[in-house]
């Protein structure tokens, strides 16, 4: 078991998952869950409106797009709405521990 805020460094490393957030287990999946589960999606202004009718769990803005994280919608139906890649854990952590998600 190992604890860290520093997931990047040792993400390479990990075979399972879990957040805590103020006491309760809010992520607990073994890292190919995590893969298969979680899809991370670079999103034009034109398409954005329909890919919130996905219920992202998370929203940032890159360079002018949004990067939409959704959990369990099937990577072939999020590609139509842009760029797809598996979220980093360090972006999924935040994502959980900033309260919009768990």
């Amino acid at each position: 078991m190992v604890t860290t805020h520093q997931v990047e460094e040792i993400e390479h490393i990990l075979t399972d998952l879990m957040f805590i957030r103020e006491g309760k287990i809010v992520l607990s999946a073994s890292m190919d869950e995590v893969g298969e589960r979680f899809t991370e999606v670079m999103v034009p202004a034109d398409k954005t409106e329909a890919a919130r009718g996905l219920k992202p769990i998370d929203e940032r803005q890159v360079f002018g797009k949004a990067v939409m994280l959704f959990d369990g919608v099937p990577r072939g139906e999020l590609a139509g709405y842009g760029e797809t890649r598996n979220p980093g854990i360090a972006d999924l952590f935040v994502a959980t521990m900033k309260g919009t998600y768990a």
